[in-house]
């Protein structure tokens, strides 16, 4: 499930900007409801808090109702982020989904180029970001200028190896949420196939096409079944969802 509540990271947009951007703010949370076909399978949220004058960002995500009974999950992030150029310092994983379990420590060393977990060091590429704080890097790009059917690479820490994948831009949408109908962009990532999902383009995500950019819906086609989640929480954001009724 650690590779199903962040698969909101999977964007990519422009250069940042210096904060010209900035979509989110201390305070800031979200909150996740996930169902695995018809079954409430679990909650996941997303938190910024600040540390020593960089950012924190936490990630929590867990197993509920009957899907907890026969598949339990308590799954845990953390990225420490400088706050000038979003580039992360630090990254924590601690992860328990049924009999798996795994911890992970990085630190991201810029002097010497790469990238100390407790188990390797790899080269470090320009540009880095892990898993979570991906997501608030690329929440704070100016997409403005895409067009439909452009796809980007991107690049993510993971498992002490640099995850590669494309995301192509699909057009602007509405949908409808909790909180009313709510204009959007809409995304699909390609995707590992294989181990996780059923095919490469098998996912749609919806940002808030509004100063938030914030992840609305995600749908995906894994290996047995479908996965949905839905936004049903947030506070603290630059400003409301904005609506069109």
């Amino acid at each position: 499930m650690n590779k199903i509540i962040l698969l909101i990271l999977l964007v990519n947009f422009k250069v940042y900007a210096q904060g010209e951007h900035i979509s989110f703010k201390k305070g800031e949370k979200l909150e996740y409801k996930i169902h695995y076909g018809p079954l409430a399978a679990g909650i996941a949220r997303l938190e910024v808090k600040t540390i020593n004058n960089q950012y924190r960002f936490i990630a929590t995500g867990k197993s509920t109702g009957l899907f907890n009974l026969f598949f339990k999950v308590r799954d845990s992030y953390e990225s420490i982020v400088d706050k000038t150029n979003l580039h992360p310092n630090q990254f924590y994983r601690d992860v328990k989904e049924g009999s798996y379990k795994k911890k992970e420590s990085v630190f991201f060393n810029y002097k010497l180029q790469q990238a100390e977990s407790t188990r390797d060091t790899i080269p470090l590429p320009k540009n880095t970001q892990d898993i979570l704080s991906i997501f608030y890097y690329l929440r704070a790009q100016n997409f403005d200028t895409l067009k439909v059917g452009e796809s980007f690479p991107i690049q993510i820490y993971l498992d002490d190896e640099f995850m590669e994948s494309n995301l192509y831009y699909l057009g602007a949408d509405t949908i409808k949420t909790k909180f009313g109908w709510i204009p959007c962009t809409k995304w699909a990532p390609e995707l590992e196939t294989g181990r996780v999902f059923k095919d490469d383009y098998g996912m749609n995500l919806w940002i808030s096409d509004d100063a938030n950019k914030i992840p609305l819906q995600i749908k995906t086609k894994v290996l047995v079944g479908s996965i949905k989640m839905d936004l049903i929480k947030y506070s603290g954001t630059i400003e409301p969802l904005r609506r069109t009724y």
